[in-house]
């Protein structure tokens, strides 16, 4: 049996028209705009996000770059005052539009669909890069015009062009020319073409000398007949030169101790399957095998029993590798039962005690090409920016991975595979932090994962500072009507907000949230003034940031959910596959009440769901959840697709919801709304009921 859903809610095979329109307000100011549903291409429908649109409203586009030619008019399908949706023409290609609402003769400002938007970039050397180097993108619409330019502009002398070497819509990566002079340059964005668009500025770029990591090398073999001795030597070598190559040939080392790495040092093997350094049995072991700053390893193996951390990467550190390192962390090694003693030796009682085969802090890191078997967390970062996790085997009895509080983060091209039944999810967290943002997270494989609640990927954390009104707004900065209280899992919470943010709940401009850069008392600043500037009735919530995410292309087999759970706002969902796992997921909630967390403006397109099926009485689908009241608004679900045994489900409390293109084959449900049939907007969707 076949259905097309044309404009519609569905319940079962029924359908009911959504293009409800809100009543008449006050034309007495122009309508705003603050965000739009971008990338949009014709044929699909645009969801804008806002205040003051009526039922009389309008929306108008301009193929002019410069907005001044003739303007098209398009009749919404759906209005309320915050939120209006409108189908764009079938003819013609995806462009850049000029876009705008008029109410009669008050219109908005100018929004710029499709325009290459950079959210956050990185370099080969962190928020710097090198001549040589490389430095990549990250946002929406980047391939549009495919003639996309990054223009470094230096204090004095000639701009330099470069054209990416590789594009994709969320991703643009350029080659820094190996003779470019170093210095401070400004960055910007644009095209080849004449029409003044493109993302503008992203900033101060450093173009900086490599950091030199010293080449004298010290044979652990040629220092001493006693390996112990000889790397103690080695050490205290490195150390007296400012850093160097402490070497280990072919062969198997005893290591008893941690080897404490001096800065600059790299730990290098001959090959990851011809040097291997082994730890003994600890009935306690130390809280790291290898620890320092500044340091790297590469092209040897690690093994380990009972252990803590293996490899630690202190908070101090500019800059880390390990690149080609095979760990074999296992405390239950020749073992039968965690809980007895089996040939003289136990296990720890639990993977939680086992700390992680890579733990990283600091800034400017790399993982790559490594080979990691982890009895607890496989990788752990925290308060860790600038890092690079590439083309990296990770299996794991506890945790595969857990990314704390990071910020521009590269997550790519990484096997994530649970070895233990009891192996639990993974997550991108701010337990501890304000912000983890800016992840970059494309064409992973994540599977078998069986324990507790299974998460193949999750935004995790409860906490915020504060849920109020404002006694007073002045541009960006901000007075709270009453003192904020700090909430989060450390025993003394902190109170260094700076990188949250604060988010308009209720009230006018509702839908806004900025980025917290200062705060003291009831006095905040945020990174830049408010669109809609909210006045003293406004709810606001002051939460961790976990949003501008980008999970792009991944693989998910046999798991929970890939879910984005709570501030999680711009996020980007998009060409993943998932087969007997538990969907794909957006929440809105209140963990713990301690502050509300929404998540806005996510958008889930081109997914793929191979097999519904999930573990046992589990189901695999797309839907939105809120909880505690916390209303989940502007999810767009476009072009996925469920091929069996799935359904979408639109939880109460989601506003402004768009499901579009989307096709469910061979599956008993289709699409459930719980929530106001106003709220959302069904369109183009084919149901293929099961046979």
């Amino acid at each position: 049996m076949f259905f097309l859903l044309r404009g519609g809610v569905v319940a079962g095979v029924c359908f009911t028209a959504v293009a409800v329109f809100s009543e008449g307000v006050s034309g007495a100011e122009a309508p705003q705009i603050i965000w739009a549903s971008e990338p949009v291409r014709p044929d699909e429908t645009l969801v804008l996000a806002g205040e003051g649109f009526t039922s009389d409203s309008v929306v108008e586009l301009s193929e002019k770059g410069d907005a001044s030619g003739k303007w098209k008019a398009l009749t919404p399908v759906a209005v309320t005052r915050e939120a209006l949706k409108v189908v764009l023409p079938k003819k013609g290609s995806q462009k850049i539009w000029a876009c705008r609402v008029r109410n009669g003769d008050r219109v908005s400002p100018v929004e710029w669909l499709n325009e290459p938007t950079a959210w956050w970039w990185l370099g080969d050397a962190g928020q710097s890069v090198t001549p040589g180097g490389w430095l990549r993108i990250f946002g929406l619409s980047m391939d549009m015009k495919g003639e996309n330019v990054l223009t470094l502009t230096p204090h004095s002398g000639k701009p330099v062009s470069l054209k990416p070497k590789e594009v994709t819509a969320y991703a643009l990566a350029f080659e820094i020319p190996k003779d470019l002079p170093c210095g401070d340059y400004q960055a910007s964005l644009g095209t080849y073409d004449t029409r003044a668009v493109g993302c503008g500025r992203l900033g101060p770029v450093t173009v900086r000398s490599p950091a030199a990591w010293k080449q004298d090398v010290f044979n652990v073999k040629e220092l001493d007949k006693n390996p112990h001795v000889a790397l103690q030597k080695a050490l205290l070598a490195a150390q007296t030169n400012g850093g160097g190559i402490v070497y280990f040939p072919r062969g198997r080392y005893s290591i008893t101790n941690t080897i404490n790495l001096p800065p600059n040092t790299v730990l290098r093997g001959e090959s990851m399957a011809l040097t291997s350094l082994y730890w003994p049995d600890y009935e306690n072991p130390p809280n790291n095998l290898v620890d320092g700053k500044d340091f790297g390893l590469e092209n040897l193996s690690l093994y380990c029993q009972h252990h803590k951390n293996v490899i630690h990467v202190s908070h101090a550190s500019q800059r880390f590798f390990a690149r080609q390192v095979r760990i074999r962390a296992n405390c239950y090694f020749m073992i039968e039962d965690a809980r007895k003693e089996f040939r003289g030796r136990r296990g720890p009682p639990s993977h939680t005690e086992c700390g992680a085969a890579l733990s990283v802090e600091g800034k400017n890191f790399e993982i790559t090409a490594c080979d990691v078997y982890a009895s607890g967390y496989a990788l752990y970062t925290r308060n860790a920016k600038d890092g690079l996790v590439a083309g990296n085997t990770i299996r794991y009895g506890h945790r595969g991975y857990r990314i704390e509080s990071a910020e521009r983060l590269i997550f790519e091209n990484n096997l994530v595979e649970g070895n233990d039944l009891l192996a639990i999810g993974n997550d991108i967290a701010t337990f501890w932090g304000n912000a983890c943002c800016h992840i970059y997270y494309y064409k992973n494989r994540i599977r078998q994962m069986y324990g507790a609640d299974r998460e193949m990927m999750t935004l995790d954390a409860g906490g915020g500072a504060y849920k109020g009104v404002l006694s007073a707004v002045s541009g960006p900065h901000l007075t709270l009507a009453s003192d904020p209280t700090y909430k989060d899992y450390a025993p003394r919470p902190h109170t260094d907000w700076k990188g949250s943010m604060v988010q308009i709940l209720k009230g006018k401009g509702a839908g806004q949230y900025r980025r917290v850069v200062a705060n003291s008392g009831r006095e905040w600043e945020v990174d830049r003034p408010w669109t809609i500037v909210p006045d003293t009735a406004s709810l606001i919530s002051i939460t961790p940031f976990r949003g501008q995410n980008l999970f792009i292309g991944n693989t998910f087999e046999d798991g929970g959910a890939v879910q984005l759970y709570g501030a999680a706002h711009e996020s980007v969902v998009a060409e993943n596959t998932g087969s007997r796992m538990d969907g794909f997921l957006v929440w809105s909630l209140d963990p713990h009440d301690w502050c509300p967390q929404p998540s806005w403006y996510c958008q889930f397109l081109d997914n793929q769901i191979l097999e519904g099926n999930g573990y046992g009485h589990r189901m695999s689908g797309f839907g939105t959840i809120s909880a505690q009241g916390v209303q989940t608004s502007g999810t767009i679900f476009r072009r996925n697709a469920i091929q069996n045994n799935g359904n979408m489900h639109i939880g109460k409390d989601s506003k402004n919801t768009l499901v579009e293109h989307t096709v469910i084959r061979q599956s008993d449900k289709d699409v459930s709304v719980l929530c106001e049939q106003a709220e959302v907007y069904l369109r183009d969707n084919a149901f293929h009921a099961a046979p």
